[in-house]
């Protein structure tokens, strides 16, 4: 296609005239008479034809620029794309108005093609860009020249009105700027919520735009929460103003930008900063690519968001993202917006995901707003400060706390797997979040309001016997009314604990029920006192009953009584059970009783609690019912149930004074309390006399059943005891209100409060007091064993009886062999035998008597009975020892010791 010179003469003159004509032809060469004498392009030429962009190319384009695609260019569009028709601005945006030749085009050069979109690129008829790229030259690999991602494998085809460059693919029209986005894999992630929020509209509008769009990577710089905060409803508006934020109205290609910083306005408003050295920025975003060219405008991403000063993260925006919406939209009804709308507060806030938030409404009796106030606890308390048992004050004051913050309890709960972390019983999912100076937990379910007292001890099994104290006393109903209180609640373990005691207390009498009614009315404070409240050492609070109740607190551990400390260095029962959260206050579940010192229960009344009438009728008709009801001394009483009397049959001797008084005494132990511990062997006199002892012991050495005997009694059978109870006696009032003056260290309580730091305190000395044991069998006095008090003398007449056995038998054996010698001396000497005369044999029978073959008497042993205590002769009759007969005298002569 190019003509070549030559050199001169007369033929070469010729030539040269032709090729001066040739040359001069040649020059007039189009465009399409390039793209004409050359087969590889028919398929464009078709395509030109059939567009009727031939004149355009031949009248219009005086030095145009023509990217020339082959037939295996459209053939590889056609299998791209599915279509054999290109349409005409397709074939457009391979026209520059301008001629460039191969050495004029270099990197990252933007080239204006023939394809105007009118208002796209602004109001001057600008048109559709296309970019030229030269990638890195590696070794091995040749240079390449890429213009719209098509590579240039021919350049530089001179025509008279322009240049031609071969490509190997069709140049593709850039598309909208959302169209741009989705084809863009970077740009997939903020495609996908500009499509979803409705904002693709704004950027598919005919005129020019240049966004800074983040990357997917830019936007994890986002957490997830605020990612869906931003895609959901509710955030729709922040998301607008945060995207506009990110748009400038116009185009802005790189070459545009001048070094140093710049300022570019938003559609939002607020103006970014562009800065431009050796790396482009944006609001102190690095750029990471530019020029990424849309139909209407142009695109640079950036490596984080570029957020508005506008867009404030709250609560409230956390809360939506976090599934928190419903819970949202409550506050907000509610007029409590101020706690997740506002990034001044600080709070602590407890929200119900949204597929059970909806429960709030439903809660019976409950205002929601005090629901929703019971939800925030002021402050941003951190998940490693809370500790099992943490009480936190919440943003609900009531007037049945007398103003005062509504409390809620973490519970803290490990496993070999995890530690699962609950507030007032509702368990935290997941982990807690913060916003600015607030923190969210999620919860799987809405938190209760605290109960009415009453019915939240209704709903404790391990206070049913509370429960039926209030009933049988009607204290409940007051119990209701009380506003402020602080509850130490016996556990149902404790009244069992009182034993007959409780019996006597349950009794319907006017005495019983007043006495339980004091008791019940010594458990309530008439002011709020957690167990956090105490300080170590000894506290006083002033009970409803009017006396004061003692609380010591060592370490952890908090006991609670009436501080009289008679028998133990321990103040009372061990709270169990701490801060159980009510509507008026608190509830302390305690191991004991804690019986008011104004109360006196004598042990009289503990024989009334244990039903055993005879007894009690026994007591009466011995004389010394005193006992029972003066506080004279400790005495440790055994009561026979009436079913034991039965069994004894005794009720007919009960009219017996003698024998009714000398059988109560049996049954008691003066002066002393005897207590049932585990491997107890105790023994104590009775008020019978100093030899009628009663032994108490642990049967089975395990602290479960225990037995009580006449010590030395025959039968080796046990009373077992089947119950007991302590006495109480009443503080004298000189003492109590000696003992309220003089305690070192202690402060008088006027209004119910709590005094702490008492480390000493003046106690009355030891009252006395008793404890009855009901048993199950009549003790019997007067039954001994008699072999039990003559042991020692028995075992002495048998070591007697054996040496004399003994002696006797050695004295037989030297007699023996004295006989055997004097015979042998007999028979030696020749002597011979006497006869025995008559008078003696007849003596000898005179003396055994009428059978002649008894034997000689021996010495006389007199058998001395043994001697009987000189006390009160016993109830039962016993066989007194016979005496053995005196042996009859017995003369021995010297004839017969011959």
């Amino acid at each position: 296609m190019r003509p070549h010179s030559t050199g001169g003469s007369p033929t070469a003159a010729l030539l040269l005239t032709l090729l001066t004509l040739a040359s001069t032809v040649a020059a007039s060469t189009k465009i399409t008479d390039l793209l004409y004498s050359d087969p590889g392009f028919s398929i464009l030429v078709r395509h030109l034809q059939a567009t009727r962009l031939i004149p355009y190319l031949n009248n219009h384009c005086k030095t145009c620029t023509f990217f020339a695609p082959t037939n295996a260019a459209f053939n590889q569009w056609r299998e791209e794309h599915g279509i054999k028709k290109v349409d005409v601005e397709t074939l457009l945006y391979h026209i520059l108005p301008e001629a460039h030749e191969s050495q004029t085009l270099k990197d990252t050069m933007l080239l204006e093609t023939a394809l105007v979109r009118e208002g796209y690129l602004g109001d001057n008829h600008e048109g559709q860009l296309v970019a030229v790229s030269k990638p890195s030259w590696r070794p091995g690999r040749r240079n390449k020249l890429l213009v719209g991602g098509s590579e240039l494998i021919k350049v530089d085809w001179i025509a008279d009105n322009g240049v031609v460059h071969v490509i190997d693919r069709l140049l593709a029209p850039p598309e909208d700027l959302v169209k741009t986005m989705k084809k863009h894999a970077e740009l997939e992630a903020l495609y996908n919520i500009v499509h979803g929020a409705g904002l693709d509209t704004l950027l598919t509008e005919h005129r020019p735009f240049t966004v800074f769009a983040p990357t997917g990577g830019a936007l994890q710089k986002l957490n997830e929460i605020q990612v869906q905060y931003l895609k959901h409803p509710e955030g729709r508006q922040d998301l607008t103003v945060t995207f506009q934020h990110h748009i400038h109205s116009g185009t802005l290609y790189k070459h545009d930008i001048p070094l140093g910083a710049t300022v570019v306005s938003t559609l939002e408003g607020q103006d970014l900063m562009v800065y431009l050295d050796e790396k482009l920025l944006v609001d102190n975003a690095e750029v990471d690519s530019t020029d990424i060219l849309a139909s209407n405008g142009v695109i640079h991403t950036v490596v984080r968001p570029l957020l508005p000063s506008s867009l404030v993260w709250t609560a409230g925006k956390y809360l939506i993202g976090m599934n928190a919406t419903s819970f949202v939209h409550h506050l907000r009804d509610a007029g409590l917006s101020h706690y997740i709308d506002t990034s001044e507060g600080s709070y602590t806030i407890f929200a119900p995901k949204d597929d059970i938030s909806g429960d709030i409404e439903m809660m019976a009796g409950a205002e929601p707003s005090d629901v929703l106030k019971y939800h925030v606890v002021p402050g941003k308390r951190l998940l490693p400060s809370f500790q099992d048992g943490l009480l936190l004050d919440t943003e609900l004051h009531t007037e049945e706390l007398n103003g005062l913050a509504q409390k809620s309890k973490v519970s803290i709960k490990q496993d070999r797997k995890r530690s699962t972390v609950s507030i007032n019983g509702v368990e935290i999912i997941g982990e807690p979040v913060q916003v600015g100076k607030s923190i969210i937990y999620l919860l799987n379910k809405p938190m209760d309001l605290p109960l009415p007292l009453v019915k939240t001890i209704k709903q404790k099994a391990a206070l049913s016997g509370y429960v039926d104290a209030l009933t049988a006393t009607s204290l409940g109903r007051r119990l209701s009314d009380a506003r402020g209180v602080t509850v130490f609640a016996p556990s149902s373990q404790a009244w069992s604990d009182l034993g007959v005691v409780e019996d006597y207390l349950r009794l319907q009498q006017e005495e019983s029920l007043q006495a339980l009614e004091n008791v019940v009315r010594y458990t309530v404070v008439e002011s709020v006192h957690y167990a956090g409240d105490f300080k170590s050492g000894r506290s006083v609070l002033r009970t409803n009953e009017g006396s004061e109740l003692v609380v010591e607190k060592n370490g952890e551990t908090i006991y609670v009584g009436e501080g009289r400390l008679e028998r133990s260095e321990r103040v009372g029962g061990k709270v169990v059970g701490k801060d159980l959260l009510v509507e008026a206050g608190v509830v302390h579940t305690v191991s004991s009783v804690a019986l008011p010192p104004t109360l006196s229960i004598t042990l009289y009344n503990v024989l009334q609690g244990a039903g055993t009438k005879s007894f009690l009728r026994a007591f009466q008709n011995s004389n010394i019912t005193r006992i029972l009801t003066d506080w004279e001394q400790d005495f440790t009483i055994f009561a026979p149930t009436d079913e034991a009397f039965e069994k004894a049959d005794l009720e007919g001797a009960l009219n017996d004074i003698d024998f009714v008084a000398r059988l109560v005494r049996l049954h008691v132990i003066p002066g002393r309390i005897l207590k049932l511990e585990e491997d107890v062997n105790e023994e104590g006199a009775s008020m019978l006399n100093q030899d009628a002892r009663l032994t108490l012991r642990d049967i089975h050495g395990n602290g479960k059943s225990y037995g009580v005997r006449v010590k030395g009694a025959r039968s080796k059978k046990e009373a077992r005891i089947v119950d007991f109870g302590s006495a109480h006696p009443a503080w004298p009032k000189d003492d109590e209100e000696s003992w309220a003056r003089g305690r070192p260290g202690m402060r008088e309580q006027n209004s119910g409060g709590l005094t702490q730091d008492m480390s000493q305190r003046v106690q009355s000395g030891p009252r006395p007091g008793g404890v009855v044991f009901v048993i199950d069998r009549v003790l019997l006095p007067g039954d001994p064993d008699p072999l039990s008090g003559a042991w020692f003398w028995i075992c002495v007449v048998l070591l007697a009886l054996l040496g004399t056995t003994a002696v006797c038998a050695l004295t037989a054996l030297g007699l023996h062999a004295l006989v055997i010698e004097l015979r042998e001396l007999e028979n030696r000497a020749g002597y011979e035998a006497v006869p025995a005369r008559d008078s003696d044999e007849e003596a000898a029978v005179g003396r055994r008597g009428e059978d002649p073959e008894a034997p000689p008497p021996s010495d006389v042993v007199v058998d001395t009975p043994a001697p009987v205590a000189a006390t009160e002769a016993p109830v039962t009759a016993t066989e007194a020892p016979q005496p053995v007969a005196e042996a009859p005298e017995v003369t021995v002569t010297n004839e017969d010791r011959q």
